[in-house]
């Protein structure tokens, strides 16, 4: 159940909702059937939820002092393990390179790490488990 619930508090699905509706009305379509198209995207993105879980343990990964890392900080710890700079992070996910920054802050106090090396590292250690 938790699952429809975060696909109805979901910003960017309400948004894709929002705009399906707002789009077809723009385009002419009855009041009646644009709601009925928002609600549409709704009902699949929620379908979608059910029938394909996420595993949790590939949304948020736990650390040694049981705080969690985000999605975001893992993809950033990916991509710092892949080599990339701050500033190549930034520009790949179009975020401002403090934001990633910030990123890399976290990881480095979630995991209680000092370097770069260690985030590779760890994401190695990540990548070989999974196997």
């Amino acid at each position: 159940m938790d699952r429809v619930i975060r696909e109805f508090r979901d910003p960017a699905g309400i948004a894709l909702a929002v705009i399906t509706g707002v789009v077809n009305w723009r385009l002419g379509v009855r009041v009646g059937l644009a709601v009925g198209a928002a609600l549409a995207v709704l009902a699949v993105r929620t379908a979608a939820a059910l029938l394909w879980p996420t595993n949790d343990s590939t949304t948020t990964a736990a650390t040694a002092n049981g705080s969690t890392v985000t999605r975001r900080e893992q993809q950033i710890a990916e991509l710092v393990a892949d080599g990339l700079t701050n500033k190549e992070i930034a520009s790949r996910l179009f975020l401002s390179e403090r934001t990633v920054d910030n990123h890399v802050q976290h990881l480095f106090n979630k995991l209680n790490f000092g370097s770069r090396a260690q985030i590779a590292a760890w994401v190695g250690k990540r990548r070989g488990s999974e196997k």
